[in-house]
């Protein structure tokens, strides 16, 4: 069955596949005019970086909880919850400019992020058949990438026009529509019974979560630090920086729709060290030279890189932890995401403003690279096992 055709015949994976991707671009409509917005306020670039940053952290302090109420509750109810958090953080704009109430506001907004999104990836790897995760999973984040590459593409054309708030309410009113979809059109899944549940840290000490845990860090840590700074970048050129949106956009749509074929001739973790190795490309074109090209160029690279490494990674946690302990690794895992965003916006916000942009972004391709070798270290010995024995069966 190919991935277009799953969409058409599986109700469930239908709902949450435009549900995600509606509330996906519902909440990052404001995302790539937010540090616009917030300069234009009188926001320093570490204010900037702290207030980027702290909605990670928000998601990182729940994660665990998340993880293991989806896993005793279902995921229905955990996303639905979620889903009202997230409307309310983006509805909270309209009476919120300062910074202290903002810090509050962002951090609400992670709280959101990690209800939802763990609950989110559950469900959809849940919809199908275990010979049919990958796709469902690959198919699940193109939608998510579409939402996300609209919204950030988009967002900033149609900030010039209706002015920040106004985005701020068509963002609002997508999520409500993607909540409607989930009550009246999807059903609940029952969560795993029967078996014994696995500590979190318990989960999380395992090689096969925590090393995958570290390279999606490096991941978000390259992508929100892009995300961040990028448009802070151009606005001190005085430079268009929209190519960059729309190419990631691009890329990561592309590169999500070419998973399962990538995953079925190259192995796992070859495949993620590769899209890891690609995202550093991205970051170091930005330090190099800065220009509308290099932004495409970069914004590609980035959209691939991104676009590859959540899925492939989400499948091998999925497929080397029981089921019964899928939220809590895929918490995790989300959660490595959480750091990597916090750390990426609101730490190199210091080194912004110290260094300058290029400094910033050289660090940032260090720790991509530093990462992607542990990653690589940790799991390849142990995936060419695998893959022989797979043969030899």
């Amino acid at each position: 069955m190919s991935q277009l055709s799953l969409f058409r015949s599986n109700q469930q994976f239908q709902s949450i596949a435009l549900s995600q991707m509606l509330t996906v671009f519902g909440s990052n409509l404001i995302i790539p005019v937010l540090p616009i917005y917030l300069k234009l306020q009188g926001f320093s670039d570490t204010k900037i970086g702290i207030l980027m940053g702290v909605a990670a952290l928000g998601a990182l302090v729940v994660r665990p909880w998340c993880g293991k109420l989806v896993d005793i509750r279902g995921s229905r109810p955990v996303l639905l919850f979620g889903q009202a958090l997230t409307a309310f953080g983006v509805a909270a704009y309209f009476w919120t400019s300062a910074f202290l109430p903002l810090i509050l506001l962002r951090f609400f907004q992670g709280v959101a992020m990690a209800f939802y999104g763990t609950a989110s990836m559950t469900f959809a790897s849940s919809v199908e058949t275990s010979d049919r995760i990958a796709g469902a999973i690959a198919l699940y984040t193109v939608f998510t990438m579409v939402g996300l590459g609209i919204a950030t593409s988009g967002g900033p054309l149609v900030f010039g026009i209706i002015g920040f708030k106004n985005l701020a309410g068509f963002g609002l009113a997508t999520i409500l529509f993607a909540a409607a979809i989930m009550i009246f059109r999807s059903k609940a899944i029952p969560p795993v019974a029967g078996k014994q549940r696995a500590p979190f840290l318990t989960v999380l000490r395992t090689k096969e979560v925590l090393a995958p845990t570290v390279c999606l860090f490096a991941s978000n840590f390259a992508c929100m630090t892009a995300f961040t700074y990028v448009p802070l970048l151009a606005l001190s050129k005085s430079m268009p920086f929209s190519g960059f949106f729309v190419s990631f956009m691009i890329a990561v749509v592309v590169a999500r729709l070419s998973v399962n074929q990538l995953a079925s001739r190259a192995r796992t973790v070859v495949l993620a060290t590769l899209a890891s190795i690609i995202n550093a490309l991205g970051v170091i074109i930005v330090a190099v030279y800065t220009s509308p090209v290099t932004l495409v160029a970069a914004g590609s690279c980035i959209g691939i890189g991104f676009g590859l490494i959540f899925p492939i990674l989400a499948v091998y946690v999925i497929q080397h932890n029981n089921p019964v302990n899928k939220g809590a690794a895929l918490s995790i895992l989300s959660g490595a995401g959480d750091v990597g965003n916090a750390l990426g916006a609101s730490v190199l916000g210091i080194v912004a403003d110290i260094f300058g942009y290029r400094a910033l972004f050289a660090v940032a391709t260090g720790v991509v690279l530093v990462c992607t070798w542990h990653f690589y270290a940790s799991l390849a010995a142990q995936d060419v096992e695998a893959t022989a024995a797979t043969q030899q069966e």
